[in-house]
């Protein structure tokens, strides 16, 4: 009986920690990674650091920069083929798209940014987001509490430490245009890890990006900083005639 009792009590504890209202686990999570304002900092930062990009089977290793201005993205990627270096600037200036590699500049589908954009970390302090229990599991050994926030009838899933209220995980999908320029229902996965206060922010430094259940990139930062001074040309297309190619095509 006392066997049964512990069990008994050690289940309650666990539907304790679990039944709480989404709401409040999200201001909780808000609150572990700094407050309102470290959230709207995680649309406003720059960092440098390291890759791994999945490509055909192969893991391609180089460094990063990336710059986030609330709708606004600029990286540059560094990928070493090889004994070859090759640089490609990817960037997004809220309306359109594009990319660049050794002065050759490509025309990007801005729908991906897009959607990309209507799943962050920003939902966290939506006021007009609704939010409800998803799924409790576990990352990475720890057990996780998922939420669900709808918003503008997209919805995306918050996976939150259950113990320190971190964010492990943020899983959603949503179209995107594929290689080939058609339209396709994905699902995306990013697994937030190593984090680090910088500046009063609880902010990852390991990013993990997953498509499609596998995994495509892996970014570990070195260097954050946050409201980055920025020049708005530094988004815009350069005046460039259109290249239609593959990026497969291009590196061959």
């Amino acid at each position: 009986m006392k066997i049964i009792g512990i069990v008994i009590l050690s289940f309650m504890f666990t539907l304790k920690g679990i039944a709480q209202n989404p709401k409040e686990i999200i201001e909780k999570c808000v609150d572990a990674l700094g407050g309102a304002e470290a959230i709207e900092k995680y649309a406003d930062y720059q960092a440098n650091g390291d890759m791994k990009f999945s490509m055909r089977g192969m893991e391609i290793t180089g460094k990063i920069k990336l710059i986030q201005k609330d709708r606004k993205s600029w990286t540059r990627s560094e990928i070493v083929f090889g004994k070859d270096i090759f640089v490609m600037i990817q960037a997004y200036d809220g309306e359109t798209a594009f990319s660049e590699r050794q002065g050759t500049v490509v025309d990007q589908p801005a729908l991906n940014y897009e959607s990309d954009l209507d799943h962050t970390v920003s939902l966290l302090i939506e006021k007009d987001a609704a939010f409800s229990l998803a799924k409790a599991t576990e990352i990475e050994g720890k057990r996780v509490i998922g939420i669900e926030a709808n918003f503008n009838g997209k919805k995306t899933i918050f996976f939150i430490d259950s113990e320190s209220y971190a964010l492990l995980e943020i899983v959603y999908k949503d179209l995107y245009f594929g290689e080939k320029y058609t339209k396709e229902m994905l699902e995306k996965r990013i697994r937030y890890a190593d984090y680090k206060k910088l500046d009063k922010v609880l902010f990852p430094t390991r990013m993990t990006f997953y498509e499609k259940g596998e995994k495509r990139a892996e970014f570990h930062l070195s260097e954050v900083s946050f409201n980055p001074q920025v020049a708005a040309d530094k988004f815009k297309r350069p005046d460039q005639e259109l290249d239609l190619r593959y990026w497969e095509e291009r590196i061959d």
